[in-house]
């Protein structure tokens, strides 16, 4: 990760910790679609995982955000 992209994605991170998190580590994106939109961009750089409970941040999701 480039040092443009780990700023967009700290942004995207935070952003999506603020609005759509149920601030336990889950992720909700309340059928919004920029909501999934970002879910997706976040889970393709490996920042957010599907689980059966719902997307979470992984280990290196939640480090991008303590850096951010």
């Amino acid at each position: 990760m480039t040092p443009k992209e780990k700023e967009i994605l700290g942004a995207l991170a935070w952003m999506c910790e603020q609005y759509i998190s149920d601030h336990n580590g889950y992720l909700n994106h309340k059928a919004m679609h920029a909501g999934e939109l970002a879910i997706e961009v976040l889970a393709a750089y490996g920042l957010v995982e599907s689980t059966p409970l719902g997307d979470r941040w992984t280990d290196k999701g939640m480090l991008l955000l303590d850096e951010s």
